[in-house]
This record gives C-alpha cells, sequence and structure tokens, in this order.
C-alpha cells in the first residue's frame, strides 16, 4: 500500500513538473538571422534572443514556484500520514526539505538574475 502511494506522489510530482516546463516550447521566440546586408535583422535578432532569454526565465521561475509548493504539500502528506521512523516517512521529510529549499531558491534565483541583469547593464543607475 505505501509503495503504490510514493509511486503516486512521484508521479504527481514528475507530472507537475512535466506540465509546467512544457512552457518551453510553446513561450520561446525564434530570432532572425542576421546578415550583413540587412543589420536591421540583427537588431531584430538580438530582440529576439532577449525574449527568448526572458521567456526561459519566466518558465523556470514559475517551475521552481509551482514545483516547490507541490513539492512541499506531497512531503507534508506523506510524512503527516506516516508511522514514525517508517521509509514513508522519511521520504515525506526529504520532500519536504527539498520542497522549501526550491521555495528559498525561487527567492534567491530572482535575486541572482537581477544581479546579472546589473552587472550585464554596466551597474549604472536608473537614468
Amino acid at each position: 500500500m505505501s509503495q503504490a502511494i510514493s509511486r503516486a506522489v512521484l508521479s504527481m510530482l514528475a507530472l507537475s513538473f512535466v506540465l509546467t516546463a512544457g512552457g518551453i516550447g510553446a513561450a520561446s521566440v525564434v530570432a532572425n538571422d542576421c546578415s550583413p546586408s540587412d543589420p536591421s535583422a540583427c537588431e531584430a535578432g538580438m530582440d529576439g534572443y532577449t525574449n527568448m532569454l526572458d521567456n526561459l526565465f519566466e518558465v523556470a521561475h514559475t517551475t521552481l514556484q509551482y514545483a516547490g509548493f507541490v513539492t512541499v504539500f506531497a512531503g507534508a502528506t506523506l510524512w503527516f500520514t506516516a508511522r514514525r521512523s517508517s521509509e514513508r516517512a522519511q521520504t515525506g521529510v526529504w520532500l519536504l526539505v527539498g520542497g522549501l529549499a526550491m521555495i528559498v531558491f525561487y527567492f534567491g534565483f530572482t535575486a541572482f538574475v537581477s544581479l546579472l541583469k546589473w552587472v550585464a547593464e554596466g551597474g549604472s543607475g536608473s537614468s
């Protein structure tokens, strides 16, 4: 019985990861080819790359947020419904801790990407 429940929880987690991360293909933007004869295509291509990176950031950001919450919920459910000191309770604790780590990384990821954007823009203040 406990193996069936843990398999169901893990399959729900895998399904949530796949459905959330499936937005990468739908949200990506293909950049134009850059040719020396048409410099405007190069500028449009750079806009395409920035849009593609922005979309990738949004998908990763959303995946971290929702996968973290789903993992915390699954871990708490496993932990509180299992007998103490059982393998199922240990799996629940690991899922709970992993989900909390994903939520913490969600906020750290935002701060890290903001720092990278600031460095890429030359570190200048608002103009």
